[in-house]
Order: structure tokens, then C-alpha cells, then sequence
């Protein structure tokens, strides 16, 4: 059975694979968010999908019936992970992205398949994009990577990228890193923290992804407008807490609580990083155009995990770490 639907791309310049993918491993949607924005605001044709049929539980990545704009046509659409060339004049070397919703099915096989894809489509490396919920407010993001390729993490260290030591449940991207590795091409993975009270699309924590990415890579990705989205996003948030001061005030005891907590090292917050045990009705689905909350939205998020959060001891909750 072929996993891979479609042919390499032609003429793409030495290029590096970017891979995200919406769901368990996209908290606040920021891989998403950061890949789409490099894809612009219409994205170049996919050149290749993996298979839908090979990849999901269609009773959980459920189609999208669709009606055409005059009404007369209805389609069908399921869920999809696709290639995606972007060319990047002012670089030595192009992208080939690779986005969608996570696979449900058949890692062990569809990893080594996007491989030999990328191999085909003349790909010399790969970094994958990821997001977790830590213990960190929306004005910072702080990143981590992992990789399988001992060169490539003196190199990280290098630019203070620390590692992270997680050990537990992981996403399709280690597949990834470890099918690159079997492959003999170059990858990481980076992952962003995210804060538990906000998991609406979190442009913050996408142009960390992004600024990140940018200097593994060495090449100039267009950062500007998302740049302004974030600004105006953390614009939004203030103005909200500053209208429910009763809200600020206990989410930074809560905040200053966790700290005290933590060790001095910001990156080590990913050991007490947690995952959603479920997917949250109130969010779109994983393969469905990130949104930015509204100012009430903000307030009802925050309300929200300040209800859940708070035990008999108004200690922060633990969770499974990333």
C-alpha cells in the first residue's frame, strides 16, 4: 500500500523539512500556527499526502462536509497530513513543509515513508515543531530541543538550546527523529512552552517556534506580520486582566507559587510540563485554521484554569511531563 500519494517537487534548492502537526502535541495550536504562517495566506499547492485512510480513526478526525459559495455543490474533505514546497528567493535553500493533524495510525511505517519522500524531494534536513503546556505565563515561551544526532546537539548547544531529558508518552515527530536518524538525515525537534491558562491559537508562543528555527537553520523566514499578531495578541491579554484585576491577581500568586517551586534553570519547567487528557470541546479541530481568542474569551480562559487549577491546597496541578 502506498503511503505517500503524489510526486517529489522539482527544482526546490537544497531544502530543509519542516514538520508540525496539529492535536496532542500543539498546545495552544503553535506549530500550526507558525508553519501556516510561512505557507502565507494562500498556500502554495501540495505537491503529496499521506494517505487518510492509512493515517486515521475517521470517528475522531472526522470529514468536513462543505457546501460550494453559490450553494448548488457539496464536497467532501477528510482530514489530511500534506507536502507543501515554499521557495525562499533570498536564501541559498527552499522549504518543503509538511503539516496536518497527527497521524492516529501506522507510525512504525508512515515515518520511514516521509523519509523517503523527503530524501526524493532532495531534503538534507529536518526539524519538527511542537508545543506543551508548562508552567510559564503568556509573556515568555521558552524552547527546547531533542535530537538523535550527537553533531547537530553540540552545534544546539551551541545557540543555548538545552536538551530536555523527558522520558514518557511522546508525539509522531520522535517517530520522525528516529526514521531521520535510521535515514542518515540531519533532524531536531523543538519544543515550545505554552501557558495552561491560555490554549487558544498562541501567536507568542509560534514566533518563538519560528525565531527559533530561523537561527538552527540559518535562513531568513518571514516573521514580521506574525510578529505583529503576537504583540497585539499579548496587547489583548493585559487589557483583559487589567479589566478583571481579581483575576491578575490571583493568577500571579498562582504564577509565583509554581516559580517557587521550579529550579533556576527556565528550561527545566519542561519536567513538570503537563499534556490535555482530552481533546477541549470549546477548541476547533487540530487541522482547522488556528484562531486568536477575543478579550471575553481571555477572561473566561483564565477563569477556567483558576477553577481547575486551585486544590484544597491552591497548589498548581502536576502532570505528565513533555
Amino acid at each position: 500500500m502506498q503511503l505517500v500519494l503524489g510526486e517529489p517537487p522539482t527544482g526546490l534548492r537544497r531544502p530543509v523539512l519542516l514538520a508540525g502537526f496539529g492535536g496532542w502535541g500543539d498546545a495552544g495550536s503553535a506549530a500550526s500556527i507558525a508553519l501556516r504562517h510561512l505557507l502565507g495566506d494562500v498556500a502554495p499547492p501540495a505537491t503529496a499526502m499521506l494517505d487518510p485512510s492509512a493515517c486515521y480513526d475517521f470517528t475522531v478526525a472526522r470529514p468536513m462536509s462543505t457546501r460550494s459559495p453559490d450553494g448548488r455543490h457539496w464536497s467532501l474533505e477528510y482530514p489530511k497530513v500534506a507536502f507543501y514546497p515554499v521557495a525562499l528567493p533570498a536564501a541559498e535553500r527552499d522549504l518543503l513543509i509538511l503539516l496536518g493533524p497527527e497521524p492516529h495510525f501506522r507510525w512504525p511505517e508512515l515515518a520511514p515513508a516521509i523519509m523517503s519522500y523527503a530524501r526524493a524531494a532532495g531534503v538534507q534536513s529536518m526539524l519538527t515543531l511542537g508545543a506543551y503546556i508548562g508552567p510559564v505565563t503568556h509573556k515568555n515561551a521558552p524552547v527546547v530541543r531533542r535530537t538523535l544526532d550527537n553533531a547537530l546537539g553540540e552545534r544546539l548547544a551551541e545557540l543555548s538550546l538545552q536538551d530536555t531529558d523527558y522520558e514518557g508518552p511522546t508525539a509522531f515527530v520522535t517517530a520522525l527523529l528516529h526514521a531521520a536518524a535510521a535515514s542518515g538525515l540531519s533532524a531536531a525537534s523543538l519544543w515550545v512552552a505554552t501557558p495552561p491558562y491560555l490554549q487558544a491559537g498562541n501567536p507568542v508562543a509560534a514566533l518563538a517556534l519560528l525565531e527559533t528555527a530561523s537561527k538552527v537553520t540559518q535562513l531568513p523566514l518571514e516573521m514580521e506580520r506574525l510578529r505583529e499578531v503576537a504583540n497585539s495578541f499579548l496587547h489583548d491579554v493585559e487589557a483583559a486582566l487589567e479589566e478583571h484585576p481579581e483575576l491578575a491577581e490571583q493568577l500571579k500568586e498562582m504564577l509565583e507559587a509554581e516559580e517557587e517551586d521550579e529550579d533556576d534553570d527556565v528550561f527545566d519547567q519542561q519536567s513538570h510540563a503537563r499534556w490535555p487528557r482530552a481533546p477541549d470541546p470549546d477548541r476547533p479541530p487540530p487541522d482547522a485554521p488556528p484562531g486568536l481568542p477575543s478579550g471575553k474569551s481571555l477572561v473566561e480562559a483564565v477563569e477556567k484554569y483558576l477553577k481547575q487549577a486551585r486544590g484544597d491546597d491552591g497548589a498548581p496541578p502536576r502532570g505528565p511531563a513533555v
